[in-house]
């Protein structure tokens, strides 16, 4: 009887998992589906539509789904048939961890969401919508009253996004690491080891600071995590100052921002 019962549980958690996932979907639907692998900008031309047989779909019903959300479109003709010199167009992303972090024991324990541990492809899935609005890029006039004034300065973000091996998470020592099961706290894309001897440094070049800028205005994010049965402190220099100094023993990690 337990073991009647255990399997249930098991099967209702899996079936609801996949209510969740899959809930963008409408099955009455066709989806067309096509892979990217890097950040571009894409587009699709009527020639190809009419080979798939969507050549007298109107411009106002296609539909674009990544990662179950919808994708905004630009379409050269906003409304009507497309011209065989018309096109969809969108701006394309390369799979990135932000699906991983559901399989994690913790959340948390995900690091850093640039990297997919599984592809750097993500799936697009075009389809027709002729009920509701569709997302949509239009044209703007751009005529501002009066005459604009620059900015003297902006703020931006720069990230150093390691992914040099994957680092596989947390582990127990019995004679060998025998590495946990689950994706646990620290797997996943990371540096190469940073080991006592050798600093791991990143140069930033082109910074282009503006020096009557607000002070104490730069902020600085970290993550980081020890893949072997050592005690350690974790250490961080901008230029010459030390702004982190943290105990970091074992497999411990640390997401820091100061």
């Amino acid at each position: 009887m337990k073991k009647i019962l255990v399997s249930l549980l098991i099967m209702i958690t899996v079936v609801g998992k996949a209510q969740l996932n899959n809930s963008w979907i409408d099955y009455n639907k066709t989806y067309y589906k096509f892979k990217i692998s890097s950040d571009t900008l894409c587009r699709i031309t009527q020639p190809v539509l009419n080979t798939l047989g969507l050549g007298s779909t109107t411009a106002q019903n296609f539909q674009l789904w990544r990662n179950g959300q919808e994708v905004r479109l630009y379409t050269s003709l906003p409304t009507g048939v497309l011209g065989s010199g018309d096109y969809i167009e969108f701006w394309g992303q390369a799979n990135d961890g932000k699906p991983d972090k559901t399989l994690y024991k913790d959340p948390d324990f995900q690091l850093w969401d640039k990297y997919s541990l599984f592809t750097d492809s993500s799936s697009y899935f075009l389809t027709v919508n002729s009920t509701g609005s569709n997302l949509r890029y239009s044209n703007a006039v751009n005529n501002p009253p009066g005459a604009m004034v620059a900015d003297p300065y902006f703020m931006r973000r720069i990230e150093q996004s390691y992914h040099n091996k994957i680092n596989r998470g947390y582990a127990a020592v019995v004679g060998e690491y025998v590495y946990s099961s689950d994706y646990d706290q620290g797997e996943g894309w990371s540096s190469n080891d940073v080991n006592p001897c050798c600093d791991l440094s990143t140069v930033l070049n082109g910074l282009n600071v503006y020096t009557a800028g607000p002070p104490n205005s730069v902020t600085f994010s970290i993550a980081a995590v020890g893949n072997a049965q050592f005690t350690r402190n974790f250490r961080v220099k901008l230029y010459t100052d030390t702004i982190i100094d943290r105990p970091m023993p074992y497999f411990n990690y640390l997401k820091i921002t100061k």
